[in-house]
Protein backbone atom coordinates (compact mmCIF):
# COMPACT_ATOMS: atom_id res chain seq x y z
CA UNK A 1 0.00 0.00 0.00
CA UNK A 2 1.14 3.54 -0.69
CA UNK A 3 2.67 5.52 2.09
CA UNK A 4 0.36 8.14 3.62
CA UNK A 5 1.43 11.75 3.35
CA UNK A 6 1.21 13.90 6.45
CA UNK A 7 -1.70 16.25 6.70
CA UNK A 8 -2.31 18.95 9.25
CA UNK A 9 -5.48 20.25 10.69
CA UNK A 10 -7.29 23.13 9.06
CA UNK A 11 -10.26 23.74 11.27
CA UNK A 12 -13.12 25.61 9.75
CA UNK A 13 -13.21 28.54 12.13
CA UNK A 14 -16.38 30.54 12.41
CA UNK A 15 -16.81 34.12 13.48
CA UNK A 16 -18.97 32.94 16.34
CA UNK A 17 -16.28 30.60 17.66
CA UNK A 18 -13.93 33.55 18.11
CA UNK A 19 -16.31 35.56 20.28
CA UNK A 20 -15.46 35.45 23.94
CA UNK A 21 -11.93 34.12 23.42
CA UNK A 22 -10.44 37.42 24.54
CA UNK A 23 -10.91 39.36 27.76
CA UNK A 24 -13.04 42.19 26.51
CA UNK A 25 -15.82 43.72 28.61
CA UNK A 26 -19.20 42.00 28.58
CA UNK A 27 -20.83 44.92 26.76
CA UNK A 28 -18.36 44.57 23.91
CA UNK A 29 -19.06 40.83 23.67
CA UNK A 30 -22.80 41.53 23.51
CA UNK A 31 -22.23 44.08 20.77
CA UNK A 32 -20.17 41.58 18.81
CA UNK A 33 -22.94 38.99 19.18
CA UNK A 34 -25.38 41.47 17.72
CA UNK A 35 -22.97 42.31 14.91
CA UNK A 36 -22.54 38.64 14.05
CA UNK A 37 -26.31 38.07 14.09
CA UNK A 38 -26.83 41.06 11.83
CA UNK A 39 -24.10 39.88 9.48
CA UNK A 40 -25.60 36.38 9.37
CA UNK A 41 -29.10 37.61 8.60
CA UNK A 42 -27.82 39.96 5.90
CA UNK A 43 -25.63 37.39 4.16
CA UNK A 44 -27.48 34.11 4.54
CA UNK A 45 -28.64 32.38 1.38
CA UNK A 46 -32.23 32.69 0.10
CA UNK A 47 -34.65 30.06 1.40
CA UNK A 48 -37.86 28.83 -0.18
CA UNK A 49 -40.34 26.35 1.28
CA UNK A 50 -40.91 23.80 -1.46
CA UNK A 51 -43.32 21.45 0.36
CA UNK A 52 -44.47 20.58 3.88
CA UNK A 53 -41.22 18.89 4.84
CA UNK A 54 -38.45 20.51 2.77
CA UNK A 55 -36.88 23.95 2.36
CA UNK A 56 -34.65 24.88 -0.57
CA UNK A 57 -31.51 26.93 0.19
CA UNK A 58 -29.86 28.44 -2.88
CA UNK A 59 -26.57 30.25 -3.38
CA UNK A 60 -27.02 32.19 -6.64
CA UNK A 61 -24.69 31.70 -9.60
CA UNK A 62 -21.66 33.93 -9.23
CA UNK A 63 -21.90 34.27 -5.46
CA UNK A 64 -19.70 31.24 -4.71
CA UNK A 65 -19.45 29.15 -7.87
CA UNK A 66 -20.15 29.92 -11.50
CA UNK A 67 -23.41 28.02 -11.14
CA UNK A 68 -25.96 28.14 -8.34
CA UNK A 69 -25.91 25.57 -5.53
CA UNK A 70 -29.03 23.96 -4.10
CA UNK A 71 -29.32 22.48 -0.60
CA UNK A 72 -32.51 20.81 0.64
CA UNK A 73 -33.15 21.20 4.36
CA UNK A 74 -35.25 18.33 5.68
CA UNK A 75 -37.54 20.00 8.20
CA UNK A 76 -38.58 16.83 10.02
CA UNK A 77 -35.07 15.95 11.16
CA UNK A 78 -35.83 16.72 14.81
CA UNK A 79 -39.31 15.19 14.95
CA UNK A 80 -39.76 12.10 17.08
CA UNK A 81 -38.93 9.00 15.04
CA UNK A 82 -40.39 5.58 15.82
CA UNK A 83 -38.22 3.75 13.30
CA UNK A 84 -35.11 3.54 15.43
CA UNK A 85 -31.79 2.11 14.37
CA UNK A 86 -29.33 0.66 16.87
CA UNK A 87 -25.71 1.49 17.65
CA UNK A 88 -23.20 -1.22 18.49
CA UNK A 89 -19.68 -0.80 19.87
CA UNK A 90 -17.12 -2.81 17.88
CA UNK A 91 -13.62 -3.19 19.29
CA UNK A 92 -10.39 -3.58 17.35
CA UNK A 93 -6.67 -3.02 17.79
CA UNK A 94 -4.09 -1.21 15.67
CA UNK A 95 -0.29 -1.07 15.61
CA UNK A 96 0.29 1.19 12.58
CA UNK A 97 1.88 4.15 14.40
CA UNK A 98 5.52 2.95 14.30
CA UNK A 99 6.06 3.25 18.07
CA UNK A 100 6.00 -0.42 18.99
CA UNK A 101 2.60 -0.04 20.67
CA UNK A 102 -0.72 -1.71 20.06
CA UNK A 103 -3.71 0.54 20.66
CA UNK A 104 -7.03 -0.99 21.68
CA UNK A 105 -9.80 1.11 20.18
CA UNK A 106 -13.42 0.89 19.06
CA UNK A 107 -15.84 2.25 16.52
CA UNK A 108 -19.55 2.84 16.97
CA UNK A 109 -21.62 1.20 14.24
CA UNK A 110 -25.10 2.49 13.44
CA UNK A 111 -27.41 -0.12 11.93
CA UNK A 112 -30.54 1.35 10.34
CA UNK A 113 -34.05 0.35 11.33
CA UNK A 114 -34.83 -3.04 9.85
CA UNK A 115 -31.20 -4.05 9.33
CA UNK A 116 -31.17 -7.64 8.10
CA UNK A 117 -27.95 -9.64 8.34
CA UNK A 118 -29.37 -12.14 5.84
CA UNK A 119 -30.62 -9.64 3.27
CA UNK A 120 -29.80 -10.74 -0.28
CA UNK A 121 -28.52 -7.29 -1.19
CA UNK A 122 -25.66 -6.30 1.15
CA UNK A 123 -25.37 -2.85 2.69
CA UNK A 124 -23.16 0.05 1.63
CA UNK A 125 -20.89 1.40 4.38
CA UNK A 126 -20.28 5.06 5.29
CA UNK A 127 -17.36 5.92 7.58
CA UNK A 128 -17.78 9.19 9.50
CA UNK A 129 -14.91 11.04 11.17
CA UNK A 130 -15.83 13.55 13.89
CA UNK A 131 -14.42 17.04 14.34
CA UNK A 132 -11.83 18.56 16.66
CA UNK A 133 -11.84 17.55 20.34
CA UNK A 134 -14.99 15.47 19.97
CA UNK A 135 -15.33 11.69 19.94
CA UNK A 136 -16.98 8.90 18.04
CA UNK A 137 -19.52 8.68 20.89
CA UNK A 138 -21.05 12.00 19.82
CA UNK A 139 -24.16 10.53 18.19
CA UNK A 140 -24.90 8.09 21.02
CA UNK A 141 -27.11 10.65 22.74
CA UNK A 142 -30.70 9.87 21.82
CA UNK A 143 -31.62 13.39 20.68
CA UNK A 144 -28.76 13.29 18.18
CA UNK A 145 -29.21 9.67 17.13
CA UNK A 146 -32.82 10.62 16.40
CA UNK A 147 -31.57 12.68 13.46
CA UNK A 148 -29.96 9.58 11.98
CA UNK A 149 -33.20 7.67 12.47
CA UNK A 150 -35.16 10.41 10.69
CA UNK A 151 -32.60 10.51 7.89
CA UNK A 152 -33.41 6.94 6.91
CA UNK A 153 -37.10 7.12 7.85
CA UNK A 154 -37.47 9.88 5.24
CA UNK A 155 -37.22 7.14 2.60
CA UNK A 156 -35.19 9.54 0.46
CA UNK A 157 -32.00 7.80 1.58
CA UNK A 158 -31.31 4.09 1.20
CA UNK A 159 -30.44 2.28 4.44
CA UNK A 160 -26.71 1.76 4.98
CA UNK A 161 -24.24 1.00 7.75
CA UNK A 162 -22.70 4.07 9.37
CA UNK A 163 -19.36 3.68 11.17
CA UNK A 164 -18.14 6.37 13.59
CA UNK A 165 -14.33 6.44 13.73
CA UNK A 166 -11.78 8.46 15.70
CA UNK A 167 -8.22 9.52 14.89
CA UNK A 168 -7.32 9.79 18.60
CA UNK A 169 -4.92 7.03 19.61
CA UNK A 170 -6.49 6.58 23.03
CA UNK A 171 -9.97 8.07 22.76
CA UNK A 172 -11.04 7.07 26.25
CA UNK A 173 -8.23 9.20 27.73
CA UNK A 174 -8.37 12.06 25.23
CA UNK A 175 -10.62 14.30 27.32
CA UNK A 176 -8.40 13.86 30.38
CA UNK A 177 -5.25 14.64 28.36
CA UNK A 178 -6.78 17.85 27.04
CA UNK A 179 -7.25 19.20 30.57
CA UNK A 180 -3.53 19.91 30.67
CA UNK A 181 -2.50 19.73 26.98
CA UNK A 182 -3.77 21.54 23.87
CA UNK A 183 -4.82 18.25 22.29
CA UNK A 184 -4.46 14.48 22.60
CA UNK A 185 -2.24 12.28 20.40
CA UNK A 186 -3.91 11.63 17.04
CA UNK A 187 -3.01 9.87 13.82
CA UNK A 188 -4.44 12.30 11.26
CA UNK A 189 -1.23 14.31 10.97
CA UNK A 190 -2.22 16.99 13.44
CA UNK A 191 -0.10 15.87 16.35
CA UNK A 192 3.66 16.35 16.39
CA UNK A 193 5.55 13.09 16.79
CA UNK A 194 2.73 10.83 15.60
CA UNK A 195 2.93 9.73 11.96
CA UNK A 196 -0.14 10.40 9.82
CA UNK A 197 -1.04 6.74 9.56
CA UNK A 198 -4.73 6.95 10.35
CA UNK A 199 -5.49 5.94 6.77
CA UNK A 200 -3.64 2.69 7.43
CA UNK A 201 -5.64 2.14 10.61
CA UNK A 202 -8.86 2.56 8.63
CA UNK A 203 -7.84 0.31 5.75
CA UNK A 204 -5.93 -2.40 7.63
CA UNK A 205 -7.86 -2.58 10.90
CA UNK A 206 -11.25 -0.84 10.88
CA UNK A 207 -12.62 -1.92 7.51
CA UNK A 208 -11.80 -5.63 7.96
CA UNK A 209 -13.20 -5.65 11.50
CA UNK A 210 -16.47 -3.95 10.61
CA UNK A 211 -17.19 -5.32 7.17
CA UNK A 212 -16.50 -8.91 8.16
CA UNK A 213 -18.99 -8.60 11.03
CA UNK A 214 -21.90 -7.17 9.09
CA UNK A 215 -23.73 -7.81 5.82
CA UNK A 216 -21.49 -5.89 3.41
CA UNK A 217 -20.17 -6.26 -0.14
CA UNK A 218 -16.60 -7.11 0.84
CA UNK A 219 -15.91 -10.78 0.14
CA UNK A 220 -12.23 -10.89 1.04
CA UNK A 221 -10.05 -8.60 3.12
CA UNK A 222 -6.80 -8.70 1.26
CA UNK A 223 -5.72 -5.82 -0.98
CA UNK A 224 -7.68 -7.10 -3.98
CA UNK A 225 -10.83 -7.67 -1.97
CA UNK A 226 -10.81 -4.20 -0.41
CA UNK A 227 -10.27 -2.53 -3.78
CA UNK A 228 -12.97 -4.66 -5.39
CA UNK A 229 -15.59 -3.41 -2.93
CA UNK A 230 -14.64 0.32 -3.07
CA UNK A 231 -17.86 1.15 -4.98
CA UNK A 232 -19.78 0.34 -1.81
CA UNK A 233 -17.72 2.40 0.61
CA UNK A 234 -17.69 6.11 1.52
CA UNK A 235 -15.47 8.22 3.76
CA UNK A 236 -16.83 11.41 5.22
CA UNK A 237 -16.10 13.85 8.01
CA UNK A 238 -17.04 17.17 9.54
CA UNK A 239 -14.72 20.09 10.40
CA UNK A 240 -11.35 18.55 11.36
CA UNK A 241 -12.95 15.33 10.16
CA UNK A 242 -13.44 17.04 6.80
CA UNK A 243 -9.72 17.87 6.66
CA UNK A 244 -9.19 14.20 7.46
CA UNK A 245 -11.50 13.26 4.57
CA UNK A 246 -9.39 15.22 2.08
CA UNK A 247 -6.29 13.53 3.57
CA UNK A 248 -7.95 10.13 3.20
CA UNK A 249 -8.70 10.91 -0.45
CA UNK A 250 -5.02 11.62 -0.97
CA UNK A 251 -3.89 8.49 0.89
CA UNK A 252 -6.62 5.89 0.40
CA UNK A 253 -8.38 6.55 -2.92
CA UNK A 254 -8.11 2.89 -4.03
CA UNK A 255 -10.38 1.80 -1.17
CA UNK A 256 -13.21 4.37 -1.33
CA UNK A 257 -15.15 5.62 -4.34
CA UNK A 258 -17.42 8.05 -2.48
CA UNK A 259 -16.39 11.07 -0.43
CA UNK A 260 -18.28 13.71 1.58
CA UNK A 261 -16.13 16.35 3.33
CA UNK A 262 -18.17 18.89 5.31
CA UNK A 263 -17.25 22.35 6.57
CA UNK A 264 -13.46 22.39 6.31
CA UNK A 265 -11.02 22.79 3.46
CA UNK A 266 -8.16 20.65 2.19
CA UNK A 267 -4.90 21.65 3.92
CA UNK A 268 -2.67 19.76 1.46
CA UNK A 269 -0.41 18.15 4.06
CA UNK A 270 0.51 21.45 5.70
CA UNK A 271 0.55 22.33 9.39
CA UNK A 272 -2.16 24.47 10.96
CA UNK A 273 0.05 27.57 10.90
CA UNK A 274 0.43 27.26 7.13
CA UNK A 275 -2.32 28.16 4.69
CA UNK A 276 -2.13 26.28 1.42
CA UNK A 277 -3.06 28.11 -1.72
CA UNK A 278 -6.00 26.82 -3.70
CA UNK A 279 -3.53 25.55 -6.28
CA UNK A 280 -1.53 23.65 -3.65
CA UNK A 281 -4.70 22.01 -2.37
CA UNK A 282 -5.69 21.04 -5.91
CA UNK A 283 -2.27 19.58 -6.71
CA UNK A 284 -2.38 17.58 -3.47
CA UNK A 285 -5.61 15.93 -4.58
CA UNK A 286 -4.37 15.58 -8.15
CA UNK A 287 -1.47 13.45 -6.89
CA UNK A 288 -3.94 10.78 -5.81
CA UNK A 289 -5.87 10.94 -9.07
CA UNK A 290 -2.71 10.74 -11.16
CA UNK A 291 -1.44 7.80 -9.11
CA UNK A 292 -4.73 5.92 -9.58
CA UNK A 293 -5.96 6.82 -13.08
CA UNK A 294 -8.29 3.84 -13.24
CA UNK A 295 -10.08 4.76 -9.99
CA UNK A 296 -13.26 6.77 -10.50
CA UNK A 297 -14.61 8.83 -7.60
CA UNK A 298 -17.24 11.34 -6.54
CA UNK A 299 -16.75 14.09 -3.93
CA UNK A 300 -19.92 15.63 -2.51
CA UNK A 301 -18.88 18.69 -0.50
CA UNK A 302 -21.06 20.59 1.95
CA UNK A 303 -20.74 23.62 4.21
CA UNK A 304 -22.87 26.14 6.04
CA UNK A 305 -23.90 29.76 6.16
CA UNK A 306 -21.99 33.06 6.08
CA UNK A 307 -19.77 32.30 9.07
CA UNK A 308 -18.77 28.74 8.11
CA UNK A 309 -15.68 27.45 6.27
CA UNK A 310 -14.75 30.44 4.12
CA UNK A 311 -11.55 28.83 2.81
CA UNK A 312 -13.57 25.85 1.58
CA UNK A 313 -15.68 28.17 -0.56
CA UNK A 314 -12.65 29.64 -2.31
CA UNK A 315 -11.19 26.18 -2.85
CA UNK A 316 -14.40 24.92 -4.40
CA UNK A 317 -14.55 27.91 -6.74
CA UNK A 318 -11.03 26.99 -7.84
CA UNK A 319 -11.62 23.22 -8.02
CA UNK A 320 -14.74 23.69 -10.14
CA UNK A 321 -12.56 24.89 -13.04
CA UNK A 322 -9.76 22.30 -12.83
CA UNK A 323 -9.30 19.47 -15.35
CA UNK A 324 -9.45 16.47 -13.01
CA UNK A 325 -12.93 17.52 -11.88
CA UNK A 326 -16.23 17.44 -13.72
CA UNK A 327 -18.67 19.56 -11.76
CA UNK A 328 -22.27 18.41 -11.33
CA UNK A 329 -24.48 16.03 -9.36
CA UNK A 330 -24.62 13.07 -11.76
CA UNK A 331 -22.10 10.38 -10.73
CA UNK A 332 -22.28 8.87 -14.20
CA UNK A 333 -20.67 11.95 -15.77
CA UNK A 334 -19.45 14.15 -12.89
CA UNK A 335 -17.16 13.72 -9.87
CA UNK A 336 -17.50 16.92 -7.80
CA UNK A 337 -20.47 18.76 -6.32
CA UNK A 338 -20.97 21.41 -3.64
CA UNK A 339 -23.95 22.47 -1.54
CA UNK A 340 -24.23 25.30 0.98
CA UNK A 341 -26.75 25.45 3.80
CA UNK A 342 -27.52 28.27 6.20
CA UNK A 343 -26.36 26.25 9.21
CA UNK A 344 -23.68 27.40 11.60
CA UNK A 345 -20.66 25.21 12.33
CA UNK A 346 -21.38 21.94 14.18
CA UNK A 347 -20.96 18.19 13.70
CA UNK A 348 -24.58 17.55 14.59
CA UNK A 349 -25.70 19.09 11.31
CA UNK A 350 -24.10 16.19 9.43
CA UNK A 351 -27.42 14.28 8.97
CA UNK A 352 -28.84 17.30 7.12
CA UNK A 353 -25.95 17.18 4.68
CA UNK A 354 -26.34 13.41 4.31
CA UNK A 355 -29.99 13.97 3.37
CA UNK A 356 -28.59 15.67 0.28
CA UNK A 357 -25.42 13.73 -0.47
CA UNK A 358 -26.86 10.25 0.04
CA UNK A 359 -29.46 10.92 -2.63
CA UNK A 360 -26.51 11.13 -5.05
CA UNK A 361 -23.74 8.90 -3.69
CA UNK A 362 -23.84 5.15 -4.31
CA UNK A 363 -26.24 5.80 -7.22
CA UNK A 364 -24.36 4.55 -10.25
Amino acid sequence: MRKGITIALCLAMTVISVIGCGKEPAKQEIKRDIDVTTYYIKHKFPEEKINDIETLVTSPAGSILSTDTKFIRYDLMDSECDKKGIIEKVEYSTDVYEDGKTYNKYVNVYLPYGYDENRTEPYNVLYFQHGNKLSNDYFLQEEYKNRLDNLFASEKVDPLILVFTTYYLDPEKADEVRKTEPDAPAGDGNYTGVPANFWKEVVEDIIPTVESKYNTYTESFDEDGLVASRNHREFSGYSRGSCCTWYMFHSALPYFKWWAPMSASCVAGKMISENPTDEEAYLYLKEAVDANPEMDFFIYVGSGGPTDAGSLRTQMAYFEKQPIFSYGDDPKTNNLYYVLSNFEHGDLYAPYYYYNSLQVLFKN
